[in-house]
């Protein structure tokens, strides 16, 4: 028998159609047996057959005449059927080269006659034949060709319904995981998140922002943002949702004010973005919401104690002119208007003494003239010694360097803000220091604490740019990575690797110990996979049981590579328990090389994905090198 001709990856695609139909080394199915039933007793011979194509054998899902239920595929009429686009029909086997000489031809059954035709999958892919045997040679006329297709076309049928029964419920699947994922996320997120529909009425809002406003969750889904937004910024908030629904911009980021329902303002950092549909339509806005209020009350208190202190200089001025002017005249005068000079200092001390910051005067010689019991109460200094110290000897010598540009501007007349560090008793604070020209010479300080406010801007930023189960970055971070280091590797040339890694089997997993153990596993293989990568490269998880890493400054890139994938095989080999239970992990690696070449990081990761596929097909826990 002469073998069909088939190319190197047709059977690997073909088998991955099959073997996902789950239905190979099954029972014959009581549809498919009736159909050949009936296909042998119309036309009249003696085997019909229902077959599946593998890699090395044809499995008879239905066969009527016929015992057998798998032979080798190399010995298949079959594997030449499906190899074609219309039916195979050998009118008279031991007159065709390609089979006069087959054991089922000479011997065995004794073919004389075969038709097939090919059974495609959903995706076109050949999965096996409908096919009719005689032991006599016989004609075929197109009549029957056509009535042949119309028995296969009722197995397809068959076939396609259950493609289309894994297909969904594998979305139903990844479905189901993503929606309790994201319901984890909005429900214990540590900042308010909504969304809100086209026309601003609440969809879905979170207990942080039910807590921040101070309504129930029904409460706020009966109402529009619009309703509980403070007048003086509804006009902003709209036009920005009009650039938003414009697709002028993508996202955007505003301070505004809303109303709690027990009618206190609340001042927010909101930031919002537009949901499109698949088709680009758009469906509703995603709002984060992040109370500020405490924030906008320090500001507008040191702006407050600034005005203030400004127009107490600008009245004592005019209160001493005045003294001046009346010294001679009315010495009473001049005893009344230095009690009401002491009183007002006496207001001053007691207004900044109580102020939860830093308020000091110093001289043009940079030496201290007042300060507030903050200074006590932040480093233990009283304003006696203060008024003994310059700027220089109570912050030291390096921060000092730091602020010397300010302070000279101050000097000059202009009113400057920076952040720096200062020493207290408690640790290092951050402060947020303003520095106002006085009346005549030297420069009130305004400091304030912003240590809290950057803990919590760095936490943001953290949790924006890292995976919360494992801790390693998430897709945002990889993909800033990513470009970095193309970019430096089109600069200065040295190669890099990206290798785009899927952990084998992980459904299963999932679905026979449950998320818990999943989610442990996945822990487990990240903290391996950063351990195999060390300071090499970069870790990260994309989604699900995705992981990429990013090897730099490669001087012999494929021997390298090898090492990494060989090391993380080897450490998986190694590790036979998780969570106090036995199991056995794999994985599938795909490998891209990069050497600044002009390749986009789109096409460096479809190379990756491409690579890892393949592993996967040539049997799992391998790895393959685009």
């Amino acid at each position: 028998m002469i073998e069909p001709c088939r190319s190197a990856n047709e059977p690997l695609h073909q088998r991955a159609v099959v073997d996902s139909l789950l239905i190979l080394d099954k029972n014959a199915q009581g549809k498919l047996d009736r159909i050949t039933r009936l296909a042998a007793s119309y036309f009249g011979v003696p085997v019909a057959l229902v077959s599946l194509i593998d890699r090395e054998r044809q499995w008879f899902l239905s066969s009527f005449g016929l015992e057998v239920q798998e032979t080798s595929s190399k010995d298949s009429f079959c594997v030449h059927a499906i190899l074609q686009k219309d039916t195979l029909v050998v009118p008279d086997t031991a007159s065709d080269a390609r089979f006069s000489a087959h054991p089922q031809v000479t011997g065995g059954l004794g073919i004389g006659f075969y038709a097939g035709q090919p059974l495609l999958s959903l995706a076109g892919v050949p999965l096996g034949t409908l096919c009719i045997l005689d032991q006599q040679s016989r004609t075929f006329s197109a009549e029957q060709v056509a009535d042949l297709r119309d028995f296969a076309a009722i197995v397809e049928e068959y076939l396609h319904g259950i493609e289309r029964s894994i297909y969904t419920e594998s979305l139903k699947s990844d479905l189901e995981r993503t929606e309790a994922l994201f319901e984890q996320t909005f429900s214990q997120a540590a900042v308010g998140m909504a969304l809100v529909s086209l026309k601003g009425q609440w969809l879905r809002v979170n207990p942080r922002l039910c807590e921040m406003l101070g309504y129930s969750e029904q409460e706020l889904l009966e109402r529009t943002f619009q309703e509980i937004t403070h007048p003086d910024d509804l006009d902003k908030d709209l036009g920005v949702l009009r650039r938003l629904l414009a697709n002028e911009i993508s996202t955007c980021s505003m301070e505004k004010r809303y109303f709690r329902s027990d009618g206190a303002i609340v001042w927010v950092q909101l930031t919002v973005s537009l949901n499109r549909l698949p088709e680009g339509t758009h469906h509703h806005f995603i709002s984060v919401v992040v109370d500020i209020t405490e924030r906008k009350v320090a500001e507008n208190n040191l702006r407050t104690l600034q005005h203030e202190l400004e127009d107490r200089v600008i009245l004592r001025t005019q209160e001493l002119n005045v003294v001046v002017n009346k010294l001679n005249l009315e010495i009473e005068n001049r005893v009344s208007a230095q009690h009401q000079l002491n009183a007002e200092k006496e207001r001053l001390r007691a207004i900044t003494d109580n102020m939860p910051a830093l308020i000091s005067q110093v001289g043009p010689d940079e030496i201290y003239q007042f300060a507030n019991s903050a200074y006590q109460r932040w480093f233990g200094l009283d304003e006696a010694s203060l008024k003994k110290m310059t700027l220089r000897q109570f912050v030291g010598e390096s921060a000092y360097l730091e602020a010397k540009p300010m302070i000279e501007q101050a000097l000059q007349g202009k009113s400057v803000c920076f952040e720096h560090e200062l020493q207290a008793l408690s640790g290092k604070l951050l402060i947020h220091t303003t520095l106002v020209p006085g009346e005549t010479q030297g420069f009130y300080i305004l400091s304030m604490d912003i240590s809290e406010l950057k803990r919590l801007q760095r936490r943001l930023e953290y949790d924006a740019s890292h995976d919360m189960l494992t801790g390693l970055p998430n897709r945002r971070a990889f993909l800033s990575q990513l470009a970095l280091s193309m970019e430096e590797c089109t600069n200065t040339k040295p190669s890099m690797a990206l290798l785009f890694i899927d952990l084998d089997g992980f459904k299963q997993i999932n679905d026979t110990f449950g998320h818990d153990f999943g989610d442990a596993v996945l822990k487990t293989f990240a903290k391996l996979l950063n351990g195999c990568i060390r300071n090499q490269g970069f870790v990260a998880r994309l989604a699900g049981d995705e992981f990429t890493a990013i090897l730099w400054h490669l001087t012999e890139p494929q021997a390298e590579v090898e090492r990494y994938c060989k090391e993380i095989f080897m450490q998986l080999a190694e590790l036979h328990s998780i969570a106090e239970r036995q199991i056995t992990i794999s994985v599938s690696i795909g490998v891209a090389m990069y050497s600044g070449d002009g390749t986009t990081a789109k096409e460096l990761l479809r190379q990756a994905d491409t690579a890892m596929y393949r592993a996967k097909l040539a049997g799992k826990g391998r790895y393959f090198i685009y």
